[in-house]
């Protein structure tokens, strides 16, 4: 027995806790107990966990803390939960990739940076969880239909390319050309896909991306979306010897955007929508108007950058009409304006310009926008989200400089969310909000990256205003806190 319960001791999943009057805390179970198997069988992770526990009848085993191995007979309501919770939410590793995909950004990072930025994961699991894309190249058919059969959906799909020979060679695994053969299983089943084309010229653009979109469209109404989005390229891929690549320039934007506009055309007529989306980044590159935001539909792909910048920007506008009136409130009080900076990447640096020139007109607040170059990955890469700390202080040192000998002030920096690991203060190279405000001794605010948090962020730091709409109550705030309330 003790040999039994030394093997099981490294088997099972640990609690970390019990809810208040479930059936876990019924049965005495507590944080340090291990869950074995449910119904004889093993666990693989949380989904088996979450759908098995639904059943009316249950032998749960578990090894208790104390080492002792018991089996509970449980009888309980349909579709009623045990009330427990594990210290893996996976509850178990979760899996990495084994492509080498010739676009593969990881593998064009320099060394120093923020260690979950090497991680290479393709786990479907964590995509459903997260909302990450995977290639379905690392997982067996068994696996598939087992996340199948639990209705996971929709399903975040990498896929570059449907041609079979092309798959492989852009991701150089053995089994990426076996695409759609899992797509139409998935599409079978009645889930919903989301497509993402990371969009290599020379490659998987032109008559391959047609023949990718014609292929996807032909999946039916379990096509939710398709993001086409520019390959990211580092200054560093030639130190490494890595794959010859070439950045989307204007042209291959413009080709590529008429490419997407005929389909959109086409899926809108035949199925009310436009299921195809080009990322913000193309129309930049081209020189073309951004769209509409009601091209947009319902957003399904904005974690892609798809339409985020027509949304910020539309939320923003809306924003200042609401908060004008209740400025020159502010204004009539004679509060002087602290100036604000509002960090971006190049791309975007134009439209925010703009943003922070009306701002400037509608609300007299003294904004503007700084686009910073990337000197740590490469000038190619144009987006916010990939600003290292290091960058923003050595530019914004002589921007703060000149705006101390023009003003008196310092003013704040504010920096979007998106520069930032999810929970954390920490940028690409490790650096942190704090470490920026303290080399540049000026103030920081992170903001959340979109426009009614944006236009917030702004009157609070210019000691405009806070306006609350539920209350209708303005509070005049200055950026060290003071405040009074009309």
């Amino acid at each position: 027995m003790d040999r039994q319960v030394d093997k099981l001791k490294h088997q099972g999943h640990v609690i970390i806790h019990v809810a208040e009057k479930s059936i876990a805390e019924e049965l005495g179970l507590k944080p340090g107990d291990r869950v074995l198997s449910l119904n004889g069988k093993t666990i693989i992770d949380v989904f088996d966990f979450h759908f098995w526990q639904l059943s009316e009848q249950l032998i749960l085993a578990v090894l208790t803390a104390e080492e002792e191995l018991i089996e509970f007979d449980i009888e309980k309501d349909a579709d009623e939960g045990l009330g427990l919770s594990f210290s893996d939410d996976m509850l178990g590793d979760c899996r990495t990739c084994h492509n080498n995909c010739v676009f593969c950004f990881i593998d064009q990072l320099p060394e120093g940076m923020r260690s979950s930025l090497y991680v290479k994961d393709d786990d479907l699991r964590m995509s459903f969880l997260n909302g990450n894309y995977v290639t379905l190249t690392n997982m067996p058919d068994q696996e598939l239909d087992r996340l199948i059969a639990y209705r996971l959906s929709p399903m975040n799909i990498s896929v570059h390319t449907t041609d079979p020979d092309l798959r492989r060679l852009m991701m150089r695994h053995k089994q990426a050309g076996d695409l759609m053969r899992r797509l139409r299983r998935i599409a079978k089943a009645g889930l919903s896909i989301n497509a993402q084309i990371v969009l290599c010229p020379g490659l998987n653009d032109g008559s391959a991306l047609e023949k990718t979109l014609a292929d996807l469209v032909s999946l039916g109404p379990s096509l939710g979306s398709v993001a086409v989005v520019p390959v990211g390229l580092t200054r560093f891929r030639r130190q490494k010897k890595l794959y010859p690549l070439i950045p989307v320039n204007q042209q291959v934007a413009r080709d590529t955007l008429a490419i997407i506009n005929k389909w959109q055309s086409r899926q809108l007529e035949s199925s009310g929508s436009r299921t195809i989306f080009a990322a913000d980044e193309l129309y930049l590159t081209a020189g073309e108007p951004l769209p509409s935001i009601e091209a947009y539909e319902d957003f399904p792909q904005l974690e892609n950058g798809i339409g985020m910048s027509v949304r910020t920007l539309d939320q923003i506008k809306r924003d200042i009409e609401s908060v004008r009136t209740q400025t020159l409130k502010a204004q009539q009080k004679g509060q002087s304006a602290h100036p604000v900076i509002l960090v971006t990447g190049t791309a975007f640096a134009p439209l925010l310009g703009d943003t922070a020139a009306q701002i400037r007109s509608r609300l007299n607040i003294p904004v503007s926008a700084a686009a910073i170059k990337n000197d740590a990955l490469g000038h190619t890469i144009t987006v916010s989200g990939l600003l290292t700390g290091s960058d923003i202080i050595s530019q914004m040192t002589d921007i703060l400089s000149k705006l101390r000998r023009e003003t008196g002030q310092a003013g704040s920096l504010v920096l979007p969310s998106n520069l930032l690991r999810a929970g954390t203060e920490t940028l690409l190279d490790n650096l942190t909000a704090a470490d920026i405000s303290r080399q540049l001794n000026v103030s920081v605010e992170v903001c959340a990256a979109d426009g009614r948090g944006l236009v917030d962020t702004i009157c609070r730091l210019a000691g405009r205003i806070v306006y609350d709409e539920a209350s209708d109550a303005v509070t005049l705030s200055g950026p060290e806190g003071e405040s009074d309330h009309e």
